[in-house]
């Protein structure tokens, strides 16, 4: 029989049947294993109550699928979720995901309640030594501390005169377009700005971007790349753990979008050096400005915290945080203000009414702008759809037994451990709290001011994103500063921007990919300078 059934193919004779026999015992164990797994979750898990699709409550892999294979698109899956089974709903094993404003200083909350990132995210961020990357309760709080006073609204306002420097350059880029009658790029003049920044006060660098001619493109086009493949070191955090452990030489040829960051990593150590050889002699003869690496190597961190290394990768942080936190916002504004003349004039006459000096309204004074309401329900509706961070963001109570209660009256149970997220893009697009949720529409927050109140654009809590203060300064002078600069002057005289080639999909969310948002393909809000 067995010599009929090896002739038949169905039987290797190399296998033993004793062999063969073990191995179906192996596999008829995984398969009880992993059968036994999926009715614990189901079932008896201690989110088992919590509604949603069974796959994704079965299995991580659902949403590996969606996120890593579609690129970023789970969170349209978990609207979906929400509009089937309510407002709150488990969207992996582990993880249940809130729609509801409500719940949002529940779950980051603020000082006298501990709060870890989930695992996720961690994973996303590769065993970084930074604030951000911290899961550690206590030892976030330190590293936060050490950073916090830098970012500060009283040392924020000090940082004006750096900010009308940046838009002196946007306006020399586009004054030189003018002449020439190319189109401006003004996604990569937001980005650049933001960039020379950050740069310039964590190091005292100055002009970086502005100082070339390609405004860093490359830098730019490595950071997209990067950011593309941030799913690999979720799903897979071994990766990154595996790229950390191999020789810098051996990284640059396997993974060669990560050369800028490497290089970036390196001259960051290298200016961290300088600063602390500088404090230890004394000798600030240099003249360099006191920045936010001054402040840092003269804090009470230990000095395990002030390794020239970790400082690095905390530099890293800052810089890509520091250039995405209101480049893309800033982008999507001045789309919908150049394509939609009611908003831009509104805005025009605010300005004019409160600055009647014209040459003041090129630089104006970020005191003045923050108290102008229409320009402020303008900046509040860009972060409304367009954060610069859409992707959901963790958070674990390791120490606390949370319960939900929806609208309707029902209450969830939430034990402690368990990983849970909100998504600042399916926020704001409840109809509920924002009528006409896809409109670009000021008024909203004019009509109802406690709106503001619901923006999560920045987090929440004790690990809310540090340079909202610094955000909101860049986003309040270059709008005011563009917009009085290039106000078209009375009767059409004077100069205009109008876009060139440029439509809502070049600002449009698809997907959430960190910062790496819009449609592939799109080059970013253009426009021509026009007029006298």
């Amino acid at each position: 029989m067995s010599s009929e059934m090896e002739i038949l193919g169905f039987w290797p004779a190399q296998i033993p049947y004793q062999q063969l026999l073990r191995w179906t015992n192996v596999a008829v164990l995984v398969v009880f294993y992993y059968a036994c797994k999926v009715v614990y979750r189901l079932y008896f898990s201690p989110l088992s109550h919590i509604p949603g699709r069974k796959l994704a409550a079965t299995t991580s892999l659902y949403a590996c699928y969606y996120d890593l294979v579609r690129g970023g698109q789970y969170i349209w899956e978990i609207e979906k979720m929400h509009q089937k089974y309510g407002p709150i709903v488990r969207i992996t094993p582990h993880e249940v995901h809130v729609n509801d404003h409500a719940f949002i200083d529940t779950i980051f909350s603020g000082p006298g309640h501990q709060r870890e990132k989930g695992q996720l995210t961690l994973n996303g961020l590769g065993f970084s030594p930074t604030a951000i990357a911290t899961r550690s309760h206590t030892l976030h709080k330190a590293r936060r501390a050490a950073l916090a006073p830098f970012f500060s609204t009283k040392n924020i306002r000090r940082l004006e005169p750096m900010v009308h420097e940046v838009l002196s350059q946007i306006y020399q880029r586009l004054e030189r377009a003018k002449k020439t009658g190319e189109p401006v790029n003004m996604s990569m003049l937001y980005r650049a700005a933001t960039h020379d920044l950050i740069a310039d006060y964590a190091f005292g660098q100055g002009s970086i971007c502005f100082s070339r001619e390609d405004l860093n493109q490359p830098y730019f086009q490595a950071h997209h790349e990067m950011v593309l493949t941030w799913y690999v070191g979720c799903y897979m955090p071994w990766f990154g753990w595996v790229v950390r452990c191999l020789p810098v030489g051996v990284v640059k040829v396997l993974v060669p979008t990560v050369v800028q960051f490497i290089d970036m990593i390196q001259a960051a150590t290298e200016r961290i050096n300088k600063i602390k050889q500088s404090q230890r002699k004394g000798d600030y003869s240099s003249g360099d400005r006191q920045t936010i690496f001054h402040g840092l190597l003269s804090s009470s961190l230990p000095d395990s915290e002030k390794a020239s290394a970790r400082l690095a990768e905390e530099a890293s942080v800052l810089l890509s945080a520091g250039t995405d936190s209101s480049a893309s916002t800033l982008s999507a504004i001045t789309y919908h203000l150049l394509s939609t003349p009611r908003i831009l004039s509104t805005l025009k006459s605010e300005l004019e009414t409160a600055i009647p000096d014209k040459n003041a309204r090129h630089f104006p004074s970020f005191g003045k702008v923050e108290q102008l309401p229409y320009l402020s329900a303008v900046i509040q509706e860009g972060l409304r759809l367009y954060p610069a961070v859409a992707g959901r963001q963790q958070r674990v109570a390791p120490l606390e037994d949370l319960v939900y209660t929806s609208p309707t009256g029902v209450s969830y149970a939430l034990p402690r451990g368990t990983t849970m997220s909100m998504n600042p893009i399916l926020l704001s697009r409840k109809a509920d709290v924002y009528p006409d949720p896809g409109v670009f529409r000021p008024e909203r927050f004019l009509e109802n001011p406690r709106l503001r109140d619901k923006g999560f654009t920045f987090s929440r809590g004790s690990r809310m994103c540090l340079g909202m203060q610094l955000a909101y300064q860049e986003m309040y002078l270059i709008l005011a500063g563009l917009v009085g600069r290039f106000d078209g002057g009375e009767g059409g005289e004077g100069e205009w921007l109008e876009l060139f080639g440029t439509d809502r999909s070049d600002v449009e969310i698809v997907r959430d990919l960190v910062t790496e948002n819009i449609r592939d393909g799109s080059v970013g809000v253009r426009v021509l300078v026009k007029g006298d």
